[in-house]
């Protein structure tokens, strides 16, 4: 049987070359491996932002006029993006959150929107479960006595005991009724021409009898 005794420094330059081999190949895999943890890092913004344009019930507006008192009701101002406190006979887009000056970014949120119940600004005393309407400078009114355009905007919640006050509110998308003067009948085309004209855009209509 022969025997054959290694040779050291043979051995050892074998193992420098394994040595030097493996950290040949395991260069690229680290390499590719932090490029795809930077990759992965560099994409988290992007995953972030799937929900891009749309909102969660109330957007971001500018005020171009005062909101003196918070929760009044806004409209659309002619520019995009600014509103407008809400007048009887204007259609709402929404309620403001917030106190706002002119110019001041404000937070609206959105009618019928959402999963949350909104506050509103009571012109006069409102009994619970009573449908609301819009009123003058931003508050809202029961069932209008007074011939006019006004916009149904929700039913109370809560009760308020004078104007100024704040009620909850279930809001609905806003709703126009027009109140119609006493109607003539004095002649047959007189009253064809007042209801025609009550009727003229879809919507609630209430006519007044006195």
């Amino acid at each position: 049987m022969i025997f054959f005794r290694p040779n050291p420094t043979q051995t050892t330059i074998t193992m420098i070359r394994l040595l030097s081999s493996l950290q040949a190949l395991a260069a690229p895999l680290s390499s590719g491996i932090s490029r795809g943890l930077s990759a992965r890092r560099s994409r988290r913004p992007v995953f972030a932002n799937v929900a891009d344009g749309t909102h969660a019930g109330a957007i971001t507006v500018t005020a171009n006029a005062a909101f003196t008192s918070k929760y009044l009701l806004a409209k659309a101002d002619s520019t995009p993006g600014e509103v407008d406190v809400c007048g009887a006979g204007d259609v709402p887009v929404g309620v403001a959150t917030d106190e706002a000056a002119v110019g001041d970014i404000l937070a609206l949120k959105l009618l019928a929107v959402g999963a949350q119940t909104t506050r509103m600004v009571a012109s006069a005393a409102i009994a619970a479960d009573a449908l609301l309407y819009t009123a003058a400078n931003g508050q809202v009114q029961t069932e209008p006595g007074t011939a006019g355009t006004y916009y149904l905007v929700g039913r109370s919640l809560t009760a308020a005991t004078g104007a100024g006050d704040r009620l909850e509110v279930e809001s609905c998308l806003p709703v126009r009724l027009t109140v119609a003067a006493v109607l003539r009948t004095d002649t047959v085309a007189h009253l064809a021409a007042d209801v025609s004209a009550a009727l003229v855009t879809p919507g609630l209509v209430k006519i007044l009898t006195s």
